[in-house]
């Protein structure tokens, strides 16, 4: 919970200004959540994204993934920095509107991304 606070602290910031990403489309911090994963052993932050037009956006699979790069390497890097644990990954989760972490949510476009972090860098991962 403590790893949580801290990530969120850190990037309140960010939550205010947004981001444009590469592909144009608008995102804004909606937090991020530090899990452990049992089965691995691994701690995963997980950076949530609200983009209200990803449903809108037609883009290419090249032109996403560099949407989640920058996600990951702008906000995802300095979380996972200040968190305690340091995590193993950090996963990108985009969503056209707000959805409860875990639930299903029908209707609403989400883009994840996953990336190993070493090194204080974002390197992408195939899930």
């Amino acid at each position: 919970m403590v790893a949580v606070l801290a990530s969120l602290l850190a990037l309140a910031g960010c939550r205010d200004e947004g981001l444009t990403l590469p592909s144009g489309l608008e995102a804004e911090l909606q937090g991020t959540v530090i899990e452990p994963q049992s089965a691995s052993g691994e701690t995963w932050l997980i950076l949530r994204v609200l983009a209200p037009d990803l449903a809108a956006q037609q883009v290419s699979a090249e032109a996403r993934a560099a949407d989640t790069d920058a996600l990951c390497a702008e906000w995802g890097v300095p979380a996972a920095l200040e968190a305690d644990p340091t995590p193993d990954q950090i996963t990108v989760q985009i969503m056209s509107e707000p959805v409860e972490r875990g639930q299903p949510a029908p209707g609403v476009t989400q883009v994840f991304a996953g990336y190993r972090f070493e090194n204080g860098t974002c390197i992408w991962e195939d899930f």
